[in-house]
C-alpha cells in the first residue's frame, strides 16, 4: 500500500456545536496519537480524505508542525443515518515497526457449487494480521471459484507474503452448503428458541406437594 500526502490543520475550537460549524463548511474533525506522538486534535477536508477512502487508502503522510507524520487511520466515526464521516482517529506509526490490525476479506469469483443448488455462505469478512506498515493491504482476497456444495476454506488455507494471520488457523472464512443441510440448522434453531419460550406449568398435585413440604 503506498503512502498518501493529506492535507491538515490543527483544530483549535472544540465541543459539539463548533464540530457541526465545522462539517457544514466541509471539514472534518480529527485526532492524531501515538506511542511518540503528543495527541493533536485536526482538520481534514471533507471531500479530499472521502475520495482517498474510495481508493481504498489507509496509511497517511500528515504534514504536521513543519514534519511528514505517517499514520493509520484507526477509526471512522460514521452518522448512523447518512453514512457521512464524522470523526477521524489516526494512529501515528513507526516505520519499520509491526502493526496489528483487522482487514476486510474481499471474495471473488462464483463458487461452481452454487450452480448445482448450493449456497455460499460467509462466516468471516474481517481478519485479524499483524504486518508491517509498508505491507498494508487493501483487503485479503480469496477466490471461492472451486468451492462445490460441502466445500469450506479455512483460515490455514489463505497464504499471504509479509503477513501475519492472528485468527485460528481452523476458522471457517466461507462454505458452500446444500439447501437441505441449511434448513436442517434451522429448523434445530427453531425448535430450540420453542422450547426455551415454554413457560413452566404447575398443575394443583405439584402445588399441593409443595405446601406439603414447607409444613
Amino acid at each position: 500500500m503506498a503512502d498518501v500526502a493529506l492535507k491538515i490543520e490543527k483544530r483549535i475550537g472544540f465541543g459539539k456545536s463548533q464540530a457541526r460549524r465545522l462539517r457544514r463548511t466541509g471539514k472534518i474533525p480529527a485526532i492524531i496519537y501515538g506511542e511518540d506522538q503528543e495527541t493533536t486534535p485536526l482538520l481534514l477536508d471533507r471531500h479530499e480524505f472521502e475520495m482517498m477512502l474510495k481508493q481504498h487508502h489507509t496509511l497517511f503522510n500528515l504534514e504536521l508542525d513543519g514534519k511528514s507524520v505517517p499514520s493509520i487511520v484507526r477509526d471512522i466515526q460514521r452518522h448512523p443515518v447518512t453514512g457521512n464521516v464524522l470523526h477521524v482517529d489516526f494512529l501515528a506509526i513507526k516505520k519499520g515497526h509491526k502493526l496489528t490490525l483487522s482487514v476486510s476479506v474481499n471474495y471473488v469469483g462464483t463458487a461452481v457449487g452454487t450452480k448445482t443448488g448450493g449456497i455460499f455462505q460467509t462466516n468471516k469478512n474481517e481478519l485479524n494480521i499483524s504486518v508491517l506498515p509498508k505491507d498494508i493491504p487493501d483487503f485479503i482476497e480469496v477466490d471461492i471459484s472451486n468451492l462445490e456444495v460441502g466445500d469450506n476454506i479455512r483460515l490455514k488455507d489463505i497464504s499471504e507474503e509479509h503477513i501475519e494471520f492472528l485468527d485460528d488457523p481452523d476458522d471457517v472464512l466461507c462454505s458452500v452448503q446444500a439447501p437441505k443441510a441449511i434448513e436442517e440448522v434451522e429448523e434445530e434453531l427453531e425448535s430450540e428458541e420453542e422450547e426455551s419460550a415454554e413457560p413452566e406449568v404447575i398443575t394443583a398435585r405439584d402445588k399441593d406437594e409443595e405446601e406439603k413440604e414447607s409444613e
